[in-house]
Parts: structure tokens; C-alpha cells; sequence
């Protein structure tokens, strides 16, 4: 049975916050066997990381006793965006919120030279490191990109129409008609709201 190796070079790897303390974190390779490697791959590729991340997120849940470090969550937060926006949209340091399931919210701003806006907020679980936000949260904070750059809207009988296939997707099973509809409207709209911000290029900040 062929094993794969698990590993990361020393150093890149943030620090955790466990009880107050800043611990640094050490280098761990494992050799796993490869039908337990194909499946944490398979899972990664679901949750759009990488079979790294997904690893130390369970270990972090399995064994953790504190909170992430905010910087771990910030930069869980400016990969999620960096998925489905490019650099549109960039964060601001993460505030903690210590309920029932701690989580670090991370402002999101739009990453414009001037007048940036606030659209909006990703959501990390403080114990796992999981984005906890939907794609719906996304298209919300594009539009309101949009608004606050003046940019043009998706049409509004569209937006009505597909509202109330959301609205009815909660109540019941949409038929496959519904569905398809459904998907492709929010399709259209997402697209929409990216090809906009694509032309914001040329007044985004320079790259890191």
C-alpha cells in the first residue's frame, strides 16, 4: 500500500492562541496510506483548501483547547475572498466573539485606493479555522461593493424573481425546472457582480 507524506517546511506555519498563550507551531510530517491520503484530498478539494489545512483543522477540533490565532483567521478570510473575488475585497484585523461557538468576524472592505467601504464580514470558526459563511454571503458583499462604487445593479426583475425562488427553496422541493432556473439566475448574478469588479483593476491597491 503506497503512503503518502504529509508535511509543511518549518516556519510557515502561524502561531495559536491556547489559553492566553502564544504558542509557537512545530513541523509534524506523517506518512499516510493512500487510500486515507485520496480521501483527505477528496475532502479538501470540497472545502477548497488544501489537504494541509483540512488536517490541521482537525486536529485543531480533536485536540485543540483555545482559540486560533487572529491571524490564522485573517488569513482564512483573505483566501476565501481571494476564491471567488480575486482582490476586490480585503479584510481588516479580525475581532473575537466569544459564544457558544467562538468565532473571529473579519470586516471586509473593498480594496480600493480611496474611500474604501465596508460590505460585510467573513466568519471563522475560532476552534477550527472553518469559513462559516455561504456563497450567498459573498454576492451580498459584491453588491454592496457595487453600491458603494456606483456600479450598475442587477436588473430588478430578476432580483424579484429570484428572490422568491430562494424564498420558496426554503418553504419546499423546487421542481427541476425551478432549480435549473434558480441556479442560472444566481449564476448570471454572481457573474455579473465579478465582471464589474474586474474593471475596478485599475483602482485597486498594488498587490502584497
Amino acid at each position: 500500500m503506497e503512503e503518502k507524506i504529509l508535511t509543511k517546511k518549518r516556519g510557515c506555519y502561524p502561531n495559536i492562541n491556547l489559553n492566553n498563550e502564544v504558542l509557537n507551531m512545530n513541523q509534524l510530517t506523517i506518512a499516510l496510506p493512500d487510500e486515507l491520503y485520496i480521501r483527505l484530498a477528496q475532502r479538501a478539494s470540497v472545502e477548497e483548501k488544501t489537504p494541509e489545512e483540512v488536517a490541521l483543522e482537525r486536529l485543531c477540533r480533536e485536540f485543540g483547547e483555545g482559540f486560533l490565532d487572529s491571524q490564522i483567521a485573517k488569513k482564512q478570510a483573505i483566501a476565501f475572498l481571494r476564491r471567488r473575488v480575486g482582490r476586490c475585497l480585503t479584510v481588516r484585523e479580525p475581532i473575537l466573539e466569544e459564544t457558544d461557538t467562538p468565532v473571529w468576524l473579519v470586516p471586509v472592505i473593498t480594496n480600493v485606493k480611496r474611500e474604501a467601504a465596508f460590505v460585510g464580514q467573513v466568519v471563522v470558526n475560532a476552534k477550527t479555522g472553518k469559513v462559516l459563511n455561504i456563497e450567498r454571503d459573498v454576492v451580498e458583499m459584491i453588491k454592496k461593493g457595487h453600491r458603494s462604487l456606483g456600479f450598475e445593479k442587477f436588473p430588478l426583475e430578476k432580483q424579484e424573481h429570484l428572490a422568491e425562488l430562494l424564498a420558496e427553496n426554503q418553504e419546499r422541493v423546487l421542481t427541476e425546472d425551478e432549480q435549473k432556473e434558480m441556479e442560472n439566475l444566481l449564476a448570471e448574478e454572481q457573474s455579473l457582480q465579478i465582471r464589474n469588479l474586474e474593471e475596478l483593476e485599475k483602482r485597486l491597491l498594488p498587490k502584497d
